[in-house]
């Protein structure tokens, strides 16, 4: 395949690598002011977002840049880009690490960045109300990256690991660093490794994407021929049945004599040849009722015949098809042909965008309060028992997840998901406050609020009430900061 034959290779930087990079990086970057951070949108991948990667978006009176971070084994890396050249994947489950970024970082400012002698460690400082350090390993084998307070008391890390230290600074003999590569042609400015890194990261989406099709042809093809392969052995088995035309057509000439079936047979003569043949029968049909069975056998017999026979035609058909597409696939040197292989085969692209798209067509008619969660999911919450009884039982299905006050009457709200998609702390933590507000519980203080899959949550006959099954419980005391955001969010 002409993509993966010319993917290119990461610019991955080794310690002395970062070396130079890093004093050319921290002058861009200190003082700047962290606005947000989010998962980066990558159109051509299959998903539309890259798992372990996340950009931190700040800007300074001048100008402003987006860091963007990737901790992906074998695809580690740091390289810095012109605002709005990523955009935010909104649909992306967001990790833990991601959504402990989003919450501590922005409105902080970049003290400084730097990296560990020596090592492929790099620490970002940012100083606010409280003071932070992101230390990540750019080790290709297995990257690390773990968010910490300015003593270092971990917060959030890519692996899970709750006591970190900063590793301390080497100096290697002069034999020693000469064994480790130095890409001078990388680092002639941030500006051109950030150019190499993101043409071949779209090489290596391309391959991605290429890969999935690719794979999904082979799969539809091995079931296809398994199928054929099925349905020829059937096929063969069925020519193989008896000739029930021909015993029609012998018990026909002898039915005047009546004959009788012995041991399960009739033994007759074929008037054609005159050979004596054996004709299987059934003990308690008359000869009448055998013929007929004769000729209802014959019939199936033909129908099977030709039944299976179109069926392989139309399997075998398929099958060439997807060969055509395979070799469309193979030639395939650009995104546009690789989608149009992925339309004759009706995937459509990635399966992300499609399933959100089956979300917004759910919400027609509800007059309840719609929000959008950071991760691009819909909340949907009741304020009188009409919606209530909307949102639960005319609009939400099966796996969508249903909030409710702890013990107290209130707000119906759902979190629409898409298939196969989970909803993030982060945006049960949205619905939460959604439900105590819409509750009118803005102050309660700490409150519980449960939650449960929709397909748990009952009507009670004849009365408005529901009952529910299968929740777990959050504790809420309500955010200011959150609840602005999801006012601004009303859709």
């Amino acid at each position: 395949m002409k993509i993966i034959e010319n993917a290119l290779r990461l610019p991955v930087l080794s310690s002395r690598d970062l070396e130079t990079l890093t004093p050319l990086l921290d002058n861009l970057v200190q003082n700047a002011r962290v606005t947000r951070v989010f998962v980066p949108h990558f159109p051509v991948h299959p998903d539309g977002f890259l798992k372990r990667t996340f950009v931190i978006e700040i800007e300074d009176r001048e100008k402003g840049f987006q860091v963007y971070i990737s901790l992906r084994p074998g695809e580690c890396g740091l390289i810095l880009l012109p605002p709005r050249t990523l955009k935010p994947a909104t649909f992306a489950p967001k990790s833990g690490f991601e959504l402990s970024l989003s919450k501590h970082l922005p409105g902080t400012r970049i003290q400084g960045l730097r990296q560990i002698p020596g090592e492929r460690v790099m620490t970002i400082a940012f100083q606010g109300t409280s003071d932070f350090i992101l230390a990540f390993h750019l080790i290709p084998g297995k990257p690390v990256g773990v968010l910490g307070t300015g003593a270092f008391e971990v917060i959030q890390s890519t692996d899970q690991r709750t006591h970190y230290k900063i590793p301390e600074g080497r100096e290697l003999a002069e034999a020693d660093l000469a064994k480790i590569p130095l890409h001078s042609e990388w680092l002639t400015s941030p500006e051109h490794h950030a150019r190499l890194w993101r043409i071949a990261e779209e090489s290596m989406l391309l391959h991605l994407r290429m890969e999935r099709v690719g794979k999904f042809i082979a799969r539809e093809l091995q079931q296809l021929e398994q199928k054929i392969r099925s349905l020829s052995t059937q096929l063969e088995s069925t020519r193989k049945e008896e000739d029930w035309a021909r015993y029609g057509m012998i018990l026909k000439s002898h039915l005047y004599e009546k004959p009788k079936a012995l041991n399960g047979f009739f033994v007759l003569q074929d008037p054609q040849t005159g050979e004596l043949c054996r004709l299987p029968a059934h003990p308690k049909m008359t000869a009448e009722e055998q013929l007929n069975r004769y000729f209802h056998q014959e019939k199936r017999k033909k129908k099977r015949l030709l039944e299976t026979s179109d069926r392989i035609g139309i399997l075998s058909k398929k099958v060439e098809s997807l060969i055509l597409q395979r070799r469309s696939l193979e030639s395939a040197e650009k995104l546009f042909q690789i989608e149009a292989v992925e339309t004759n085969l009706g995937l459509g692209g990635p399966r992300v965008a499609k399933a959100q798209g089956k979300v917004e067509r759910k919400i027609s008619g509800f007059t309840g309060r719609t929000h959008r969660s950071r991760e691009g999911l819909l909340i949907l919450a009741g304020r009188n028992l009409e919606e209530n009884l909307l949102v639960t039982f005319g609009i939400a299905k099966g796996n969508d997840l249903w909030l409710h006050v702890k013990g107290r009457p209130g707000s119906h709200t759902v979190i629409l998901l898409p298939p196969k998609r989970t909803a993030s702390l982060d945006t049960l933590l949205d619905a939460a406050h959604l439900c105590i507000l819409h509750s009118g519980g803005r102050g309660w203080g700490k409150t519980e609020v449960d939650y449960t899959f929709r397909k748990y949550v009952k009507k009670i006959k004849n009365q408005t009430e529901v009952t529910y099954s299968g929740n777990k419980t959050l504790s809420i005391v309500l955010e200011e900061d959150r609840l602005k955001r999801l006012q601004a969010a009303i859709e």
